[in-house]
């Protein structure tokens, strides 16, 4: 388990464990082996990959090479391990840049750059992925357990959480653009001002509001609405940040208002009224009909008290009356003072069913 946490064993059929695709391809560069993993950015290859192994391993079963099939059937395993991992990475990736919005960018073309190149590709992805739900590999594996197992769980069990989380990055990814495109105009004009007091930091702006006239320009303008906080980390700041904190109101403490309990005094609490549920007419025909058979050594019979008691219940009919008696038989805890005997007759249509033509209780022990 732990090392399935670190991502290294990924789990594989027969409650075993196979190293992940990722682990492999580093194993297999480090150790300079002959065939290096290729599955990881490109995944149309490695779908065609599984396709043409798939085939490859259809046709020595065909022939009868098993070491072969044998061979092919190690290779598809891997290739739809690899595919799994993939895409999972893949998704693990895009929703971490999603969820920070591309904060690794600063500037917003940056940002549009990044975020239509991943709408692309998650696009692409999306309908990599549609297709290959569509295609018959599945049947072709079939006839081959152990393929076909590796298939459905590590790949065909997965697919529909890929697609809906594809979708939901798109529609997201979208929502950037269009939020992005928006602002893009602002944005340039945010960004020659900041380019402005970089190359002009002593500039300040005038006091437009003590000018007898107004150049046409200001008249026409579309103000930028900005709020401006000082850098904490520059030492010229530093005197603007004492005078602002030597303002500051003085923090007074909390002080409980409320009244304190005297010790060993306890204080008043008004009673809540408690409200006592009331018995539905059926509730208080099961609970007397209950008590009167608890008494009796013979028995009552549930249909002859219904038909001698049918003032007592809201009931519509004798056979709502039975099942409900016999819901209580079957949901009472064992060992009350009252045990339930069914009169019934097997079923010849039916075989091992039973009609219920009355139910007899009496004093004993239930379900015991």
């Amino acid at each position: 388990m732990k090392l399935s946490q670190l991502r290294i064993l990924t789990p594989d059929i027969h409650n075993t464990y196979q190293l992940r695709h990722s682990m492999r391809k580093f194993l297999n560069t480090v150790l300079n082996t002959s065939r290096l993993m290729e599955a990881g950015t490109d995944l149309g290859r490695t779908f065609s990959r599984l396709d043409e192994l798939v085939t490859r391993h259809n046709n020595a079963f065909m022939e009868g090479r098993e070491d072969d099939k044998n061979l092919y059937e190690e290779e598809i395993r891997e290739s739809i391990n690899d595919i799994a991992g993939d895409i999972e990475d893949e998704l693990l990736r895009i929703s971490r840049l999603v969820e920070g919005k591309f904060a690794t960018v600063t500037t917003l073309p940056e940002k549009v750059k990044e975020n239509e190149w991943y709408l692309k590709r998650t696009d692409t992805t999306l309908a990599l992925l549609e297709t290959f739900s569509f295609s018959d590999i599945e049947d072709r594996l079939r006839g081959h357990r152990d393929l076909e197992l590796a298939f459905n769980l590590l790949l065909k069990s997965k697919m529909g959480y890929f697609l809906i989380t594809l979708k939901s990055i798109s529609e997201k990814l979208r929502e950037f653009l269009y939020a992005f495109r928006n602002i893009e105009a602002r944005a340039k004009l945010l960004r020659s001002f900041a380019n402005h007091l970089n190359k002009n930091p002593a500039w300040q702006p005038k006091e437009w509001d003590e000018q007898p006239s107004l150049p046409d320009w200001i008249t026409i303008a579309a103000p930028l609405n900005m709020m401006a906080n000082p850098n904490i980390n520059s030492s010229e700041n530093e005197e603007v940040l004492s005078e602002i904190a030597s303002n500051l109101p003085e923090f007074k403490e909390f002080v409980y208002s409320g009244k304190k309990r005297e010790a060993g005094k306890l204080i008043a609490i008004e009673e809540t009224p408690v409200q006592k549920k009331e018995l539905s007419g059926l509730q208080i025909a099961v609970e007397t009909f209950i008590a009167s058979a608890a008494q009796s050594e013979s028995g009552l019979s549930a249909r002859e008290w219904w038909a001698a008691n049918r003032n007592m219940n809201d009931m519509s009919s004798e056979e709502y009356w039975v099942r409900r008696i016999l819901s209580e038989r079957q949901n009472r805890k064992p060992g009350t003072g009252w045990q339930a005997d069914l009169v019934s007759a097997p079923v010849s249509e039916l075989d091992g069913n039973v009609l219920v033509r009355d139910i007899i209780v009496s004093k004993g022990r239930l379900n015991v």
